[in-house]
């Protein structure tokens, strides 16, 4: 009878109820879409984003917590893979150990020396550490994990001694076929059997996370990981790849790795993908090395259909049906002239294809329409990497509406159809035209399709009138005496240009240049005192009778002014305390613009003028440069002087015409177009809005 299992998931960790799980893949978290139709090197680098999504460091010393969330007997004791002794969390930690069974410690599966001895990075990974007897742990020592020929050391099934040669259970891509041996020498470790997978998949999670940032290949670590991650090796010697996909094949993925891999993700933040997709490994190191991977060709360890212990997530027995896939299934190109063309392109891509595609236009207009490529390779078809990678023409012989139907095919697929229209209209004239004559600098459009708009206009023409027009535009409107009125086709752009459906005669538009002037009157100075400081911050001075006193972390800060208005800084001021303690310095935005040097211990006045271009506005900051508890430099006022006035120019355009002759009168201008309000000034711009004039720092200026 089937056990009936329930797993409720909160994010991404989960709760066992009772024994398995019966959610399918749909529950683990959406990274592993990473993955998907992946092969080879891509698959490895998308694997190791996988297994380093979510992780956080718990430290070495937060293994021993951790460890009651991951290695917990249903007793509640601790659960060690190297012996069968009863710990308690906590009080059996090791101290010192004599026999077997005294305590449990932090065991690097892979050895801390193979990777520099850190107790960091990997040296704290929960993926490859687990609790073990110290005393069992201690004479593993830093040997390679291996099988045994002949035992110096056993206990409870784990043994240390002569290594033997590794018979291969199955294909792997870099020890060979079934039936080779790897050979290997010196001394191993050989953990009890029903913990090889669990070691194996250890390792294997434990390599992605780490390949590039820590190798494990120092001393007796050269027998199982290289520094080689291509095609092929992956991070795995011979004697690596032999040994794990051994074990991990012979012992499958048990409700214990399955619980440990939940509460690594409840402490450590990642998961092991090898726990959650057994059969992912074949696709690295084994037999499917080099094959596109897809999710649903493997089971997860939660599947029902997984049997623990002995499923190897693979589903062998499922047939995929090949699919086609198209970016658009319908393409309307835009209309052009016979014998121009139009191109579009669009991605042909495919899954589970057997065979290459074909492309294939039909028809009754099929001889209009052209395709890049008549086929497409399976690869081509499943390259992630693959755009667009076919343009479709329209090359139209004829005038009129024109249709085809493309269809992409492949062996066993459900053909696709791309439906295909054009147009192709008749042909449109443009003449442009100055002052009665026509004009063709610059090479401007003069045929095109109906239903379209120009694309090149002619160089702006000089105004052959008076010197006071200007050209402006074209327009359809012949326009043969002076008028107020802006024609209402008037374009000057070829964005801004209609769409035409006939021939048709652009005329070019002048009109005269009108402005007036308005005077406009000197922005006030900025002035602070020892009697006004309205507006003005201090902070931090000394005060006496006639002047203030900048000591330390003092300073004064302006109203928010137009900094770019500025044309003088005047401070009266004298030194205190000495030379040494003479200079105010002032800043804008955080930024110094200047500095002033008191030169006597009488009050005075000291002015500075900026020496480039200030720009924007806000506050100034005046601070000692040479700051102390009393000494600093003394002033009494500070003086900012403002640039203003100048002169406001008003322009328009009136006088609309497209011939310029003798007739033509300057008339009263009634509806001008207002083109810009500027005061010029000093550095000072105002801004004019429905007739009043603000500053740049919006505050209304009197004209």
């Amino acid at each position: 009878m089937k056990r009936i299992v329930l797993f409720i998931f909160c994010g991404f960790f989960a709760l066992t109820i009772t024994a398995k799980s019966v959610t399918p893949a749909a529950s683990l978290p959406a990274y592993y879409e990473k993955i998907d139709g992946k092969s080879g090197k891509a698959l490895f680098d998308a694997v190791q984003t996988v297994t380093k999504t979510g992780y956080s460091s718990l430290g070495y010393d937060g293994l021993w917590t951790a460890f009651k969330t991951t290695d917990k007997k249903s007793n509640g004791q601790v659960w060690d893979m190297y012996s069968d002794c009863n710990w308690t969390f906590g009080s059996d930690q090791c101290g010192s150990y004599s026999n077997e069974c005294d305590c449990y410690n932090r065991e690097h599966s892979i050895p801390k020396s193979w990777f520099g001895g850190s107790t960091s990075g990997p040296g704290c990974d929960i993926f490859h550490l687990v609790p073990t007897d110290g005393k069992v742990n201690g004479m593993r020592s830093n040997y390679s994990f291996g099988e045994v020929s002949s035992a110096n050391y056993t206990y409870d099934g784990a043994k240390k001694g002569t290594a033997k040669s590794i018979t291969i259970t199955g294909g792997n891509t870099i020890a060979g076929n079934t039936g080779a041996t790897i050979s290997a020498s010196g001394t191993v470790f050989e953990p009890r059997d029903e913990y090889k997978g669990d070691f194996a998949r250890g390792y294997m999670g434990a390599l992605l996370k780490w390949a590039g940032d820590k190798a494990f290949t120092s001393g007796e670590g050269a027998k199982t990981f290289t520094t080689n991650y291509s095609t092929g090796s992956f991070g795995l010697t011979k004697y690596g790849v032999a040994l794990l996909m051994k074990w991990h094949r012979q012992d499958p993925v048990s409700q214990k790795e399955i619980d440990r891999n939940n509460g690594i993700q409840q402490t450590q933040g990642n998961r092991n993908p090898f726990i959650d997709y057994p059969y992912l490994a074949e696709y690295i190191w084994g037999e499917k090395a080099g094959e596109i991977l897809y999710l649903d060709d493997m089971m997860t360890a939660y599947d029902v259909d997984f049997v623990l212990g002995e499923s190897d997530g693979s589903r062998e027995d499922v047939v995929h049906t090949p699919q086609l896939s198209v970016s658009a299934t319908q393409v309307n190109f835009p209309s052009i002239l016979v014998d121009e063309e139009s191109a579009y392109s669009i991605k042909v891509s495919g899954m589970y294809l057997t065979s290459n595609i074909t492309l294939t236009i039909s028809g009754e207009d099929a001889d209009m329409f052209e395709t890049s490529r008549s086929s497409l390779t399976i690869s081509e078809a499943n390259s992630s990497n693959t755009q667009n990678n076919v343009i479709l023409t329209y090359v139209p012989t004829e005038q009129g509406q024109h249709s085809g139907t493309l269809q992409i095919t492949s062996e066993g697929a459900e053909p696709v159809i791309v439906k295909l229209y054009g147009v192709c209209n008749k042909l449109c004239h443009v003449t442009w035209m100055v002052n009665g004559e026509e004009y063709t600098a610059g090479e401007p459009t003069t045929t095109l399709a109906a239903g379209g708009k120009v694309n090149t206009l002619p160089t702006a023409p000089k105004s052959p009138c008076a010197e006071s027009n200007q050209f402006v535009g074209w327009s359809e409107e012949v326009i043969t005496t002076a008028q107020d009125d802006i024609p209402t086709d008037l374009f000057s752009d070829a964005s801004e240009a209609p769409i035409i459906s006939h021939d048709v005669v652009y005329n070019a538009v002048f009109a005269t240049l009108e402005e007036t002037e308005i005077l406009a009157t000197p922005a006030a100075p900025v002035t602070m005192d020892l009697n006004d400081t309205e507006g003005w911050t201090l902070s931090g001075l000394i005060r006496d009778t006639k002047h203030w006193r900048m000591v330390t972390d003092s300073y004064i800060e302006s109203p928010s002014i137009n900094i770019a208005s500025i044309i003088s800084i005047t401070i009266n001021m004298r030194t205190y305390g000495g030379a040494s303690y003479n200079t105010i310095e002032f800043s804008a935005d955080g930024n110094n613009i200047g500095e002033l040097k008191a030169s006597t211990n009488k009050l005075a006045n000291y002015t500075w003028t900026p020496a480039t271009t200030l720009s924007g506005s806000g506050v100034l900051r005046f601070s000692s440069k040479t700051n102390t508890n009393q000494n600093g430099p003394a002033l009494s006022s500070i003086h900012i002087e403002m640039a203003g006035g100048g002169v406001i120019t008003e322009y328009y355009y009136s006088n609309y015409v497209t011939y310029c002759g003798p007739t033509t009168d300057i008339v009263e201008v009634q509806q001008p177009k207002l083109m810009a309000n500027k005061i010029l000034s000093g550095g000072q711009l105002l801004i004019e809005y429905n007739g009043v004039y603000y500053n740049t720092l919006g505050q209304v200026v009197k004209l």
